[in-house]
């Protein structure tokens, strides 16, 4: 349902590596997305390292992480979650490479653990970022 959507907003989109069906590219805009899932009852996510450094190649580039279902979404510039991530100076896993970021949904609002700076909140099913 995500990528229907974002289709519609972005025109016709690309994988950007075959083996790769969660990251497309749009290649008029330099747009780069990629779509992660997590249960509802289990609200962590990896994020990739390498992902991070080949998106910054981009002119636009953005995480869209489902937090459960296609109806909550949050759509986070890659930039952000970059800059967030080294602010915290979080070290990506040695076996894997990446960093785990676990959602927290409490009184103080909605963002990962790892990064708590990173209001999500701020990105709740904001699609109006790939206009």
């Amino acid at each position: 349902m995500v990528w229907r959507i974002l289709d519609r907003l972005l025109g016709k989109t690309e994988r950007a590596v075959n083996y790769r069906p969660d990251w497309r590219i749009h290649h008029e805009t330099d747009t780069s997305v990629l779509v992660t899932f997590s249960k509802t009852g289990q609200l962590f996510y990896d994020v990739s390292k390498k992902d991070l450094e080949q998106f910054a190649s981009h002119r636009r580039a953005f995480f869209v992480f489902l937090a459960g279902s296609h109806k909550d979404v949050f759509i986070v510039p890659s930039h952000e979650l970059r800059a967030e991530i080294k602010s915290h100076g979080l070290a990506a896993s040695q076996e894997f490479g990446d960093y785990k970021l676990h959602l927290v949904r409490d009184y103080r609002g909605t963002y990962f653990r790892e990064v708590s700076a990173l209001n999500l909140a701020l990105f709740l099913n904001q699609y109006s970022q790939f206009l």
